[in-house]
């Protein structure tokens, strides 16, 4: 429960009355792992150029504010960068967007977030039609045909991402935020878990999910479930903002991180499915390229502001986050010690190898010295000695050594 808002008896409960006209926004975040992104050997087609007061507006309120959550040192690394790739116009429909503002999100490792932004006209809150345009299973959605243009299969890159998470904005001039739970509470609960059904959620569920709310603001509503996230804002002074409202931007951010993180972790796994194997010299690579891949997890999301950790707990558990890091650091445990195994290996053969020179090249003084004691005069039978004693120590040592390590 949030601990600064106080307790809202009886929002589940209320019958649904007029509903309130809203202004809504949606962010779809299309996750892809290092591979998938790399086989996007071309922008998506279709697109025009996003307007430049957009694009500017966009990166440097988002750019702000990761240094705001992240810190200077973060940015300096320039483990992100940004790209505005395009918009996409959509199919007309009545009230729905018209537009897709499609920016990439990318993180050092290859792992990439498609960040597209949908701004719809205001209407009345109706989720079962928002939820429809948010459906993945349904090939005439709108979510299904943007990823469609950003993932063609006709250019054999029809996978489906590795996560689509989508936020969804929406800001309500017209009412206060608790007149806007009462009349629309269980709408809002249906919308964050994108649920398709006509069956009504259990009014002790709704109310479950809506204390959930983690925003500090008084009249603001933060969510995040595993389908996905809300920031919904009530006689908002952030109304001009739109499409990006600034009270958005840190849960934004917060978002992109945990699905970087995901796709980012998914793709070590996918490495490890296929068996350890390579040079050694490659996987003391892959066990840097791990370390380095999981500051986002140990390093970044821990250090997040007070205002965010709620979200980035919330969204470690329930994208499966947490359990992808412990299977990770299971099998780095067993890269560890393959790479030790070689190199003990190797540091014994290195070994094997010294000993036998050395005790030949020993053994061959020897033999010289005896030699020529008895062969004052034949220098030819003094090599002769020295050579075969030599060769002979040699098969002897290395025989024996070979005898021990194999036991």
């Amino acid at each position: 429960m949030n601990p600064i808002a106080p307790k809202r008896p009886g929002t589940a409960l209320a019958p649904v009355s007029d509903t309130p006209t809203v202004q809504s926004a949606f962010v779809l975040l299309f996750a892809v792992t290092p591979d998938a992104a790399a086989q996007q050997a071309a922008l998506p087609q279709g697109l025009v150029a996003i307007p430049d007061q957009i694009t500017q507006s966009y990166r440097s309120r988002l750019d702000a504010m990761q240094q705001r959550l992240l810190g200077e040192p973060y940015l300096q690394a320039r483990r992100l960068t940004r790209t505005a790739v395009g918009r996409l116009p959509l199919p007309e429909q009545d009230g729905a967007p018209d537009h897709a503002d499609i920016h990439l999100v990318k993180h050092k490792s290859g792992a990439a977030v498609w960040e597209v932004w949908l701004l719809a006209p205001p209407q009345a809150l109706d989720a079962v039609r928002w939820v429809a345009w948010l459906d993945m299973d349904d090939p005439g959605s709108l979510a299904r045909h943007i990823w469609r243009t950003l993932r063609p299969a006709a250019a054999g890159q029809g996978s489906e991402p590795e996560m689509m998470l989508p936020l969804m904005v929406l800001r309500c001039a017209s009412c206060t935020l608790d007149e806007l739970l009462d009349s629309s509470g269980h709408e809002l609960v249906k919308l964050l878990h994108r649920d398709m059904s006509d069956e009504r959620f259990k009014p002790s569920f709704v109310q479950q999910e809506l204390d959930a709310d983690f925003c500090r603001r008084a009249q603001g509503l933060s969510l995040v479930a595993r389908n996905g996230a809300m920031d919904v804002h009530a006689q908002p002074n952030d109304a001009d903002d739109a499409p990006l409202p600034r009270n958005t931007l840190p849960l934004l951010v917060t978002l992109e991180l945990l699905c970087l993180e995901r796709a980012v972790l998914r793709s070590f796994l996918n490495r490890f499915a296929q068996g350890v194997y390579g040079t050694t010299e490659d996987l003391v690579q892959l066990r840097r390229d791990i370390f380095d891949g999981l500051e986002e997890y140990y390093g970044t999301l821990a250090k997040t502001h007070g205002y965010t950790a709620e979200a980035t707990a919330l969204g470690e558990v329930l994208f499966g986050i947490n359990d992808l890091f412990d299977s990770v650091v299971d099998r780095l445990g067993a890269l560890t010690f393959e790479i030790t195994t070689r190199n003990q290996k190797m540091v014994n053969q290195l070994g094997f190898w010294l000993t036998t020179s050395f005790g030949a090249i020993e053994t061959g003084f020897v033999a010289s010295s005896i030699a020529t004691w008895y062969y004052t005069d034949n220098l030819s039978a003094v090599l002769g000695w020295t050579i075969g004693v030599t060769l002979a120590t040699t098969l002897v040592i290395a025989g024996l050594l070979r005898w021990r390590l194999k036991r």
